[in-house]
């Protein structure tokens, strides 16, 4: 199983980010159908058992990678310029009708859910799964903390779970351990003039 790369504090940001560009270069985690799958199952969104129903379907594949791409340019536009967020939630719509997705109270542990059922007998339900999502993002207080990190080379997104709000870089170990440095080094050179 590949590798992902999930600190993106929710499954929408940790679905954008399958796709980055640390320091300039871009690198692509879903190169096939099986990738897509193997994200699902690592993120905890399906379980094994339902993954091994879906069969491997390369239009569902392009809608995913296309759907993804919506998802993180209406974000940067959104962050960047506060441009609205309709077209995406257009498509959004779009995809939740196409597979007749309905609310529905679940009792889980005593406890009930509001779970979002799709009821089509064909649609994409990756796609589908991840439309949920995203409804559930939106609908959260969660998304009045979505942010891109600060370094301008980097294309990664987060929810800013810190307590103050304030977390600037995607992990510290990517970029702000690289932005400290860089600040150091820049400082030293200044002492030294």
């Amino acid at each position: 199983m590949k590798s992902f790369l999930l600190i993106g504090e929710h499954y929408i940001t940790d679905f954008i980010n399958t796709q980055f560009t640390p320091h300039g270069e871009i690198v692509e985690n879903f190169e096939s159908f099986c990738d897509i799958k193997d994200w699902f199952l690592k993120v905890g969104l399906l379980d094994e058992k339902r993954l091994n129903n879906i069969k491997e379907n390369e239009l569902y594949f392009k809608e995913l990678i296309d759907y993804r791409t919506l998802v993180r340019n209406s974000f940067k536009d959104y962050i960047k310029e506060q441009i609205s967020l309709d077209k995406l939630i257009k498509t959004t719509n779009n995809i939740l009708l196409k597979a007749k997705v309905h609310p529905q109270i679940i009792n889980e542990n005593d406890s009930f859910v509001l779970e979002y059922i799709p009821n089509a007998s064909k649609y994409n339900e990756l796609l589908t799964k991840i439309a949920i999502e995203l409804i559930k993002l939106l609908n959260s207080k969660e998304f009045k903390y979505l942010k891109k990190c600060d370094n301008h080379k980097c294309s990664l997104y987060f929810i800013d779970t810190s307590r103050n709000h304030s977390r600037r870089w995607c992990s510290m170990e990517i970029c702000g351990n690289r932005s400290k440095v860089s600040n150091f080094v820049k400082r030293k050179k200044d002492l030294i003039k």
